[in-house]
């Protein structure tokens, strides 16, 4: 193998080679030139076999570049005495600064006001239309309904054991009364509460404006597991219980990790088609950035075309089997040489988009990688609760870290962009 033992690639790889052999016990010999060694982080094991002075190894890492990984260079030298783990310094890791008392006192103050933020960014929202041959008592204000049903979701807790949450804003005077427990159900269980919640969720992301004015945004989707199971027949028909899915679709704003704008579809709901919609749906709410960042999911030449169209700078990588020319794409052409010929100042910008990796990383963490809900509407439903939560704690967090005083009622500069 042809490899650059001086490369700072290479001597990361003989540096971590070093950890695994002080684990040399945990190696488990297959055959003469066969090893079977652990993975560093604990989960599963690579196959090295070792022929002469030259390996493979089953590892992701090896397959990418095809030369020696830590997991050749450790064999190589518990083995074979070839040792290349010479002493050498790592390149160290990018890290970046945090105002942890900021950070503190954000996450400190949150739950006082992340109640507060939701009650300001619900308060205009109109009463969905009255049936009049319904009878019964009067409906609680929908403002109220939505607040309760976010909190409960923010909360975690189910129905009945976030009636202790909504006692609390009651008795601040955040709702008119205490509900029923039952009323988070109802109201995620409503198909025309959905636009509202779409609707709120841009708006939650209104008081950032400022801090991602010009900056990069990031599209990309998450599966969202629900607790709901497709046909058991597995006693009948020997059919596997398969657990369903939703995606949920978002464009964030890698300053501040906000999410601009989101749509929630079928697990199996393809990424590239809705790159247009994420787009213009930040755009629409008045944010101005000045390029987009995406993987290869989103890569075609309309949406680079799109993406020119409005003035904005588009870092989607290309594949092996891309080619140059764009039919009718100047902005295809364009990246495909910025792509070939100046791959650093592509990686440079492209390298902006584990932003949004960040994003839903975070919102896994904080508000739990599944959803309580059964029905299909009120899946969707509860997912936007959780993206607006999020959204939320973003903002409590910018008041802090950046001192920003938030308004859920931006006015928009310029013309709306017009969706078709």
């Amino acid at each position: 193998m042809a490899t650059n033992f001086d490369s700072p690639e290479c001597k990361n790889r003989i540096m971590r080679a070093k950890d695994i052999m002080c684990h040399a016990g945990q190696i488990e010999r297959l055959s003469d030139d066969t090893w079977s060694v652990p993975s560093q982080s604990g989960f599963g094991r690579y196959v090295v076999q070792i022929k002469g002075i030259e390996g493979k190894c089953t590892c992701g890492d090896f397959a990418k570049r095809m030369e020696p990984c830590k997991h050749i260079f450790a064999c190589l030298a518990l083995y074979k005495g070839i040792d290349y783990t010479y002493d050498s310094k790592p390149t160290p890791r990018k890290t970046y600064r945090q105002n942890w008392r900021a950070y503190g006192k954000g996450q400190t103050e949150e739950m006082r006001l992340v109640d507060t933020l939701l009650r300001e960014l619900v308060k205009d929202t109109p009463d969905l239309p009255r049936n009049p041959e319904v009878g019964g008592r009067p409906s609680i204000p929908l403002s109220d309904a939505i607040m309760c049903s976010i909190l409960k979701v923010y909360s975690g807790l189910s129905g009945r054991r976030a009636h202790g949450v909504h006692e609390n804003v009651a008795d601040r005077g955040l709702i008119t009364h205490v509900p029923s427990f039952m009323v988070a159900s109802r109201l995620l269980n409503k198909p025309e509460v959905t636009p509202i919640l779409y609707h709120l969720l841009q708006q939650s992301a209104l008081p950032l404006i400022g801090l991602e004015d010009n900056g990069v945004v990031a599209p990309d989707s998450t599966g969202i597991q629900t607790t709901s199971f497709g046909g058991w027949r597995e006693e009948k028909h020997g059919e596997k219980r398969e657990r369903r899915w939703l995606k949920a679709h978002a464009i964030v704003g890698t300053k501040t990790h906000v999410i601009l704008s989101a749509i929630v579809g079928e697990a199996t709901s393809a990424d590239s088609p809705q790159f247009e919609k994420l787009l213009l749906g930040a755009l629409n709410a008045g944010f101005h950035p000045s390029s987009i960042v995406a993987d290869k999911g989103y890569l075609s030449r309309e949406n680079y075309s799109f993406a020119t169209d409005f003035g904005l700078g588009a870092y989607i990588p290309f594949k092996s089997n891309s080619r140059e020319k764009g039919h009718g794409s100047p902005a295809w052409r364009k990246a495909f040489h910025l792509f070939q010929a100046n791959r650093e100042v592509f990686d440079r910008n492209y390298h902006k988009r584990s932003n949004v990796e960040s994003v839903f990383s975070a919102l896994k963490r904080k508000f739990g990688e599944n959803i309580r809900s059964k029905t299909p509407v009120a899946q969707v439903n509860e997912v936007l609760c959780k993206l607006i939560a999020y959204n939320l704690t973003v903002v409590v967090h910018e008041m802090f870290e950046n001192g920003i005083a938030p308004n859920f009622t931006a006015e928009t500069e310029g013309d709306a962009v017009k969706q078709n």
